[in-house]
């Protein structure tokens, strides 16, 4: 929806300045112990009755999109440095943006300099077949998580907790924190135990939080690993997965840290 215009220039400076302030003002909040008797380790299969169901949160985000494509369609111009509204409209926050400040506003731009969308770009978005999530920060971050394989492989060490989707590997270092790559620039990273739960908390400079919580239902036969993503361009989204311990060999394709 929204076809980002800032110079690259600026937003390597941004990012550079990010990095340092990310650096300066991580904290950690998250334990490095492993609590008494919690074992994640394991093969684990998606249970999708006992999960949410991802489209009730798809069609959600898309009805607030399509609300913000609405207004965005609806909005005069605003003026530019000679007081004469602008043939185009500049952007400043909406649903298919790369960027924004929180749920609120209308479509926003990576770097907060880039051009809303024209009408007929709009249109086309709210038109039959349109998709208002297509460039959405949150769709994305949701999507990346749908994507994964129904099996996940857990080994758990003192010093490592490793999750193995198949096709992705993630692996962290419990209590510790840094500085690591997105997709529009940097994020501060942190993981570690939380009581009983596991968790990896990722706050990109310019993107959606992504707060992921894994723990063991009270029988520790199930794993739920609960993600909320946002708030960003759009409200906040949380979807609960169900895993239940299998004993099966997990399918791997070219894994691919993630």
């Amino acid at each position: 929806m929204l076809i980002l215009r800032a110079p690259r220039s600026t937003v390597y400076a941004a990012l550079l300045l990010g990095v340092a302030t990310l650096a300066g003002c991580i904290g950690t909040h998250l334990s490095p112990e492993t609590p008494k008797g919690v074992e994640l380790q394991g093969v684990w299969r998606l249970n999708r009755a006992a999960s949410d169901d991802p489209q009730k949160l798809i069609d959600k985000l898309k009805a607030e999109a399509l609300k913000r494509i609405r207004r965005a369609m609806n909005a005069p111009p605003p003026m530019d440095q000679s007081g004469q509204q602008s043939g185009r409209r500049r952007g400043s926050g909406g649903p298919g943006g790369s960027g924004g400040s929180g749920a609120s506003g209308g479509p926003v731009g990576n770097a907060g300099v880039t051009d809303q969308p024209s009408q007929d770009e709009l249109q086309a978005q709210m038109a039959p077949g349109g998709d208002p999530l297509r460039n959405s920060p949150t769709m994305h971050e949701l999507r990346t998580i749908l994507q994964r394989s129904d099996y996940l492989t857990i080994r758990q060490a003192p010093d490592q907790v490793r999750f193995d989707y198949g096709t992705t590997v993630r692996s962290y270092t419990p209590g510790a924190h840094s500085v690591v790559s997105s997709e529009n620039g940097v994020a501060d990273q942190s993981a570690g135990w939380s009581g009983k739960q596991f968790v990896v908390n990722v706050k990109p400079q310019l993107g959606p939080q992504v707060f992921e919580q894994y723990e063991l239902a009270p029988d520790g036969k199930q794993l739920i690993v609960t993600t909320r993503i946002g708030p960003f361009e759009l409200s906040r989204v949380t979807l609960k997965r169900v895993y239940d311990a299998t004993g099966a060999a997990v399918p791997n394709s070219r894994p691919s840290t993630d």
